[in-house]
């Protein structure tokens, strides 16, 4: 009797694999490889160590534009949440080269809007300045009042800190589709 042994394929271990055969996500090694003082928290330039490691050499200005659109609560350092949002768009690295003139300034005419709004030099804004500035934002044509009436501040203030900074704006337009529509297309 002839008989055909077939060799049944074992599934190799989990520590065959690399990174030790973890399972843990892309975003959650990259994040972990670049906080390189284990703070839990991506700084400036631990972000940029990670970009220029991807091919993506970022001046200094469009490092400060990174950050801006990455650290949504405007700390000043990227959490693993902020992280995540990011790493999970198919474009994260392309985003965050500068945007075209028209773009800039745009985007620098907000940003002397909100600085008219913070009468003390604060960076932040809080609910009633919000609300003087949104109607401003209206009358610029920047944002459309119908669409954006509804504008909850709570919402908007991701740091629940009573207050919205800058990049907690940037979130929101992200968020609102503002962005989208001046060719900011952040996803």
């Amino acid at each position: 009797m002839n008989i055909i042994q077939t060799n049944q394929v074992k599934p190799l271990p989990p520590s065959c694999f690399s990174f030790g055969g973890s399972t843990k996500p892309i975003s959650e090694i990259m994040f972990n490889k670049y906080d390189l003082d284990k703070n839990g928290s991506i700084s400036r330039d631990e972000l940029r160590s990670l970009c220029y490691d991807m091919g993506y050499y970022l001046s200094d200005d469009e490092l400060q534009w990174a950050l801006t659109l990455i650290d949504k609560d405007g700390n000043g350092k990227i959490d693993y949440k902020e992280f995540v949002d990011w790493w999970r768009t198919s474009s994260r690295f392309e985003h965050l080269r500068m945007p075209n003139t028209y773009q800039t300034q745009l985007i620098c005419h907000i940003a002397e809007i909100f600085r008219s709004y913070d009468k003390h030099n604060h960076g932040v804004l809080n609910k009633k300045e919000f609300e003087k500035m949104r109607k401003d934002l209206i009358r610029h044509h920047i944002i459309n009042e119908h669409e954006h009436q509804a504008c909850q501040f709570e919402e908007i203030d991701r740091g629940h800190d009573g207050s919205i900074n800058f990049n907690e704006l940037i979130a929101w337009f992200k968020d609102m589709g503002v962005l989208d529509k001046i060719g900011l297309s952040l996803s």
